[in-house]
């Protein structure tokens, strides 16, 4: 059973057509303008390479051996340094299947869905912990011949534990200190915090440009400078991924279009097929 895969979008329709799990591998950078989210749970380790990562309303330094945990609501984008060297893993997990391997003990979507305004997505390496990491696996490379696909959960599922155990250690420890990268760039920290707090709203360039002190001109460059895509382009992204939260919800569809910040209800409709790739219609019956 072949789950690590050399296409981001093989691993993530075998995630979706399996109810399981993916696992995409690569050594190059592929560009990508839009700021995204996905249909499953993202795991991200970073074994070389990695620029920077947007991810909600936090900017994070990229480095070797670190992992980053997004849930399916999450809009994100990773940059790298160099696009012939940019070594990752990117694990998508269903949500499906980490709540059917959940005890009554043992939830292991906690460290998707618990984290607050203090706790950030990364967990940090140290060089045993990757090499646990790297082991675990080499041993969904192997192919068993009797219960494999049993073997390769048991992987998975220790690989979610191992998630779970850190993200506690890092939530009690009250010394530890997110270094993300916004605490460097207060004017892009300000834009993403500025969107994601008005989103909703008629919200223009020149009255993001301005909460920061800065011409329209050079936030603009700034920003398409550090994550390749532009500002409207991110605006569309969050609103699209608030829309899905709001479908999954319960909410009709006109509802999460006005409440997501869509006036016009023709805009949103294409937009959301575009970006999603199905309507809204056939999303919030999924």
């Amino acid at each position: 059973m072949n789950v690590i895969f050399s296409k981001c979008s093989a691993a993530i329709n075998n995630s979706l057509t399996t109810g399981g799990y993916g696992i995409f591998y690569s050594k190059v950078g592929v560009e990508e303008t839009l700021i995204h989210v996905h249909e499953c749970c993202e795991v991200l380790l970073c074994l070389n390479g990695g620029g920077c990562f947007l991810i909600d309303d936090r900017i994070y330094e990229v480095n070797d051996g670190d992992i980053f945990i997004i849930n399916q609501f999450e809009p994100h984008k990773i940059t790298f340094k160099d696009k012939d060297n940019f070594e990752r893993y990117v694990f998508q997990i269903h949500p499906q299947y980490i709540y059917g391997n959940s005890t009554d003990n043992t939830d292991l979507s906690v460290c998707f869905y618990a984290r607050d305004n203090t706790l950030g997505n990364r967990i940090s390496l140290e060089f045993d912990e990757l090499k646990y990491i790297k082991n675990l696996i080499e041993n969904l490379k192997k192919e068993q011949n009797f219960g494999d696909d049993i073997a390769k959960n048991c992987v998975i599922n220790e690989f979610l534990r191992f998630l779970n155990e850190k993200f506690a250690q890092k939530n009690l420890d009250a010394q530890y200190s997110e270094s993300v990268f916004n605490q460097t760039n207060k004017i892009i920290s300000n834009t993403v915090k500025y969107i994601n707090k008005h989103y909703n709203e008629a919200i223009t360039l020149a009255d993001i440009a301005a909460y920061s002190f800065v011409s329209v001109s050079y936030l603009c460059t700034l920003f398409k400078k550090m994550f390749g895509t532009t500002i409207i382009k991110y605006i569309t992204s969050k609103r699209i991924s608030e829309a899905k939260k709001l479908l999954n919800s319960g909410k009709s569809i006109s509802e999460a279009a006005e409440e997501s910040g869509f006036n016009d209800y023709a805009n949103f409709m294409r937009t959301f097929k575009k970006v999603v790739g199905v309507s809204p219609k056939k999303y919030s019956v999924k």
